[in-house]
């Protein structure tokens, strides 16, 4: 039997695709209006009122922190590949039907799709007073991985910090930035890079412009891809450079559709100074993706390129930072 791999970026974090040009074109119904003091996790720091510093597990290849939502405290993935907050509807009710928002996944449509106003979402001592929401069920992503699952952290909750996503350290650091995306805090991060990418945006994709033997490769940066998506309509020559090992089945959101894919390695990508070979990829048709959610990318990458890295993002100033590896 085919074996099954599970990538939270297939479902692409329920995207969702306004069919109205107004991004809420209606209120959106209120979650968790009570007052409450923002919980306290182990080994949380505030390094300032500024900036925090959180441990993150991983579940698979998947970040997981600790988040506060509506009265529930527990596991929130990190996910740059959704637009907005996820909330698991096994968990949460209420909120507004959104028949006129199409939910998709790599594998079909994402029905029963609902939004909300979050008024009390609380990292550590971070607080937002104010935070939309899709909620859908996300029972599929805790059954594979055994977990009790609250939701997704996508763009709306990171895009006015600097995100340091420190794999050695198993952290995560959140410092405010400025209108200009500067720094509010000017002694968040007491060491200098090493390197940086400029980047471009491609709707909330942070995209890494890049390219395998001379041939140019767009691609997402998503924190919620356990293995990286290639489009296999790039260019030839990269696909001389994808190593085929086997074809297998992606289970969508719901977990009852799937779309065989093609899984191998990805050999020979770079980008200005960082250079990445033998990544973990599938091999699919993106079309229908870029055509939803009107994006030019021709795939996304995420857990092969952060793992080995001690990265900074900006998505104001539209770059990456890159932080020393230390040895032990």
């Amino acid at each position: 039997m085919l074996s099954r791999l599970f990538l939270l970026a297939m479902a692409l974090a329920a995207l969702p695709v306004l069919g109205s040009a107004s991004p809420f074109p209606v209120p959106y119904p209120v979650l968790g209006q009570r007052q409450v003091a923002p919980p306290r996790y182990p080994n949380a720091e505030q390094l300032s009122p500024m900036t925090i510093r959180i441990p993150f597990k991983l579940a698979g290849h998947l970040i997981l922190i600790q988040a506060e939502v509506a009265g529930q405290s527990g596991n929130f993935i990190l996910d740059t590949g959704s637009s907005k907050l996820i909330l698991n509807a096994r968990h949460y009710s209420g909120g507004r039907s959104a028949p006129n928002t199409v939910g998709m996944s790599m594998t079909g449509a994402i029905k029963d799709l609902r939004e909300a106003t979050v008024r009390d979402f609380t990292i550590d001592s971070l607080r937002y007073d104010r935070l939309y929401a899709d909620i859908i069920d996300l029972n599929h992503i805790e059954r594979k991985k055994n977990i009790r699952l609250l939701g997704l952290l996508g763009y709306n909750v990171v895009e006015n910090y600097e995100l340091m996503i420190d794999f050695q350290l198993k952290q995560l650091t959140l410092t405010a930035l400025d209108k200009e995306g500067n720094r509010m805090d000017t002694l968040a991060f007491y060491e200098k890079p090493t390197d940086s990418l400029h980047v471009t945006m491609d709707k909330h994709f942070l995209v890494i412009n890049g390219e395998v033997d001379g041939k140019a490769l767009r691609l997402g940066l998503d924190s919620g891809a356990e293995l990286n998506l290639l489009h296999n309509r790039v260019n030839r020559a990269i696909l001389d450079h994808f190593k085929i090992s086997r074809r297998t089945h992606l289970a969508g959101m719901s977990g009852q559709q799937e779309l065989e894919v093609i899984a191998g390695k990805l050999y020979r990508f770079r980008s200005g100074g960082q250079r990445c070979s033998g990544m973990r990829t599938l091999l699919t048709n993106m079309h229908t993706f870029n055509r939803t959610y009107r994006t030019r990318l021709d795939g996304l990458i995420g857990y092969e390129f952060l793992c080995v890295r001690r990265t900074l993002i900006n998505y104001k100033k539209k770059k990456l930072y890159f932080f020393q590896w230390y040895q032990p």
